[in-house]
């Protein structure tokens, strides 16, 4: 499978993320690495979020960078995954963007120009992605503070939810993963982030199922089957529960609640 490294930036509207091993709170502005080494899980999004996302294959941007591998190192480590661009700056990038989508939304009808078109394209691509690359490189980073306990444990609770959200549905589950009781394990994720992990918990699964609503063919049973849901019958009303409308209205509609509301149920 085709490898991408690119970055994602905000244009508008906040966003949480987890991104490597560090929480990232996203507001305008904010060019986050995307590459395999920094695997990212998204926890939330306000609903005017905007991003500019480029991506190119890995191993075209590793030819592209060779040469200054070693002083890039730090800047694209789990650490240090992001920077804030100006106002000049994200006006490139964006005004990159359109010209990318531009183009990849008129393909020539002649091959040869087809190529020519294409190459084009990827140098746009490699083009904003070394951009970025060259400005967090460049860029005097204070050292990076080491993570506190509570954070440790909110990221790793966050990481593991990603990948068993479907079968993994208590907190206990995730206190047990942790080496900690529920109550201790629940006072640290409360004390990082100001909500409990069931309401983590809730968060998370309702995002995935509003992205497989809105953003998949996919039935209403396969997407509950998909969320480890036993039948249609419950994953509607759970989502109900936690939304004020059922899945088909959210399709229908294509939108949901405030992120808080969903949280807070």
């Amino acid at each position: 499978m085709e490898q991408k490294v690119g970055i994602s930036l905000c244009v508008c509207g906040t966003a949480t993320r987890i991104v490597g091993s560090r929480l990232c709170h996203v507001k305008r502005g904010l060019a986050t690495i995307i590459t395999p080494m920094l695997p990212t899980v998204e926890l939330e999004r306000s609903e005017d979020y905007r991003e500019c996302v480029v991506t190119e294959d890995a191993d075209r941007v590793m030819a592209e960078t060779t040469p200054y591998f070693s002083q890039m190192v730090p800047a694209v480590n789990d650490s240090l995954p992001c920077i804030v661009l100006d106002e000049e700056a994200i006006g490139y990038v964006v005004d990159i963007d359109r010209r990318i989508a531009d183009r990849e939304a008129s393909q020539p009808e002649t091959e040869i120009f087809r190529q020519m078109y294409n190459r084009l394209t990827t140098i746009l691509r490699l083009q904003v992605i070394l951009e970025v690359l060259y400005r967090m490189a460049a860029t005097s980073h204070p050292v990076a503070e080491k993570p506190s306990r509570s954070e440790r444990v909110f990221v790793g609770f966050m990481q593991s939810l990603a990948c068993h959200y479907a079968e993994r549905r208590t907190v206990a589950d995730y206190a047990a993963e942790a080496s900690l009781s529920v109550r201790h394990f629940s006072t640290l994720v409360h004390q990082h982030t100001g909500r409990t992990p069931m309401q983590w918990i809730h968060l998370f699964i309702i995002g995935q199922a509003r992205h497989l609503l809105l953003q998949s063919d996919l039935q209403i049973k396969e997407i509950a089957d998909r969320l480890g849901f036993p039948e249609q019958f419950t994953f509607r009303k759970y989502f109900k529960t936690h939304t004020g409308m059922s899945p088909s209205e959210c399709r229908r509609m294509g939108n949901l609640p405030t992120r808080h509301a969903i949280a807070m149920q």
